[in-house]
């Protein structure tokens, strides 16, 4: 069955970063990179001509804020889904572009690490917050661990103690394959252990897990 292949326009003003950023992601056979820009003036003109799956958005630009360019690039190209990347680690940031319609966040300290799992999240119908803002992401928690709740102990303990493994390393965001190289696994096995937890748990996404993990406290 052919695959199909997620395209890319990534916005960054940094041409360093714009340059490396295309070479990573073009190095992977399920994604292409559509086309770049270095301004929000870019970006607006080619989101409607290139109609990317993604849109990589740096917030901080040069003339105007990524932030603000949210709208008015999902006005041009309605069907993208907007990553926002950026340096700071800032809940008000983070709020603001969930507000606005971003469907990502991703830090770039960390970003080879987080990129390409957060591409493929986000195409899947997921957010993808970067895990040391998720707690921030969960309304009503006012930045703190929601209540546990039995449900959730008895679900979680019916977990084998491998399958409790792999899906906290999942909720903190890591990739099949960091999560085999941490445990000393196959990527399939990695896969195995995922599919039958989020099974036992009656889970279907990635954020779902986000939120039990955060109640029963293993976050951390």
């Amino acid at each position: 069955m052919h695959k199909s292949v997620i395209k890319v326009m990534v916005v960054d003003d940094h041409v360093m970063l714009l340059h490396g950023l295309c070479l990573l992601l073009n190095a992977e056979t399920d994604i292409e990179v559509v086309g770049q820009a270095a301004n929000g003036e870019e970006a607006i003109a080619l989101a409607g001509t290139c109609k990317p799956d993604i849109i990589l958005l740096d917030i901080t630009l040069q003339k105007m804020s990524g932030l603000d360019l949210i709208k008015q690039l999902l006005d041009i190209a309605p069907k993208s889904r907007i990553i926002m990347l950026t340096m700071h680690d800032n809940v008000e940031y983070l709020q603001k572009a969930l507000q606005r319609g971003a469907k990502g966040f991703v830090l770039k300290k960390g970003l080879e690490e987080d990129l390409l799992y957060a591409i493929r999240s986000v195409m899947r119908g997921e957010v993808y917050i970067h895990p040391s803002l998720l707690q921030s992401y969960i309304p009503g928690t006012g930045g703190k661990t929601p209540v546990m709740k039995d449900d959730d102990v008895n679900s979680w303990a019916g977990l084998s103690d491998r399958e409790q493994e792999i899906l906290i390393h999942v909720a903190r965001g890591y990739t099949s394959k960091e999560i085999a190289e941490k445990c000393l696994l196959s990527e399939k096995t990695v896969a195995t252990y995922r599919s039958r937890g989020m099974s036992k748990l009656g889970l279907e996404k990635r954020s779902q897990l986000v939120r039990l993990v955060m109640r029963l406290g293993k976050m951390g």
